[in-house]
């Protein structure tokens, strides 16, 4: 976790969220994003950072669409690839990759706290 980067990757992610359709118009946000989010967290540290994209990128029973907070974090970082699980699994050893996507993952879940939930 590098919270330099952090703090440079906060506002973004805040633009991003509504960007992407996650924060409504009048700036509400679900609760349950909160929860996916978290959730996101604890898969990559217990599994792996492959796997955690892989699993978020399926709707699933999830009550949101999951793949909207890969979106923001695909965005935050930039990536070459088409989509951020061919980014992770082209670069999957990498140590740094790990980083940057723990990094926008936190940006994003400390932006949340800046909408209002619903």
């Amino acid at each position: 976790m590098n919270r330099a980067e952090i703090d440079r990757l906060l506002p973004d992610a805040y633009e991003l969220i509504k960007a992407n359709g996650i924060a409504s118009e009048d700036g509400k946000v679900q609760k349950t994003w909160r929860g996916q989010i978290a959730s996101f967290g604890a898969a990559v540290s217990m599994g792996s950072l492959l796997s955690a994209v892989a699993f978020f990128s399926d709707q699933g029973r999830a009550m949101v669409e999951r793949e909207k907070l890969l979106n923001v974090i695909y965005d935050l970082i930039k990536p070459q690839e088409s989509n951020l699980y061919e980014y992770v699994k082209a670069n999957r050893e990498s140590l740094l990759v790990k980083e940057k996507v723990i990094n926008a993952a936190i940006a994003v879940k400390l932006a949340l706290n800046l909408y209002v939930l619903e």
